[in-house]
């Protein structure tokens, strides 16, 4: 499963190597890159540390409240949670600067349909931010902040 992991993150940083020196036509080629780019590397991360067990027990518990789990599997999940929405960041800004390396590269080739790319760069840009803050602030910041005063009101 470790091995798994490791090519799944393998496979997103190679698709945002393709995505950053590609052209248009590589954009089109794979469904949503900006999703990949966000997505692949927080599943690499669960499969590298075989947690998608945790996982799926911490967001049942997030979303069923009467869900009942251990204190020290609530624990792992609410620092899992924590980990992705880092890995989050990280991964939107590999999207960013994929982006914005692109939309550099074709200002600089001084093609004359150059400036046309700039639309898409920019729209790869601001999509794979907001899939990466939607991932934070709507699923894995708020179950960190459930599990952790879940935590503390079964501690009183």
């Amino acid at each position: 499963m470790f091995l798994a992991g490791i090519g799944i993150f393998a496979l997103s940083m190679w698709s945002a190597i393709v995505i950053m020196g590609g052209q248009l036509s590589d954009y089109f080629r794979y469904p949503y890159p900006e999703l990949l780019i966000i997505l692949l590397p927080l599943v690499g991360v669960l499969a590298a540390t075989c947690s998608f067990d945790v996982f799926y027990r911490g967001l049942r518990a997030v979303v069923f409240p009467k869900e009942e789990i251990s204190e020290v599997l609530r624990g792992q999940a609410a620092t899992l949670f924590r980990f992705l929405s880092k890995i989050t960041m990280l991964a939107m800004l590999a999207g960013f600067l994929v982006g914005l390396i692109n939309m550099l590269l074709h200002l600089a080739l001084n093609h004359p349909w150059g400036i046309m790319f700039i639309g898409t760069n920019i729209a790869f840009v601001l999509t794979t931010l907001f899939h990466g803050i939607f991932w934070i602030a709507a699923v894995f910041e708020p179950a960190v902040f459930i599990l952790k005063k879940r935590q503390t009101k079964e501690r009183r």
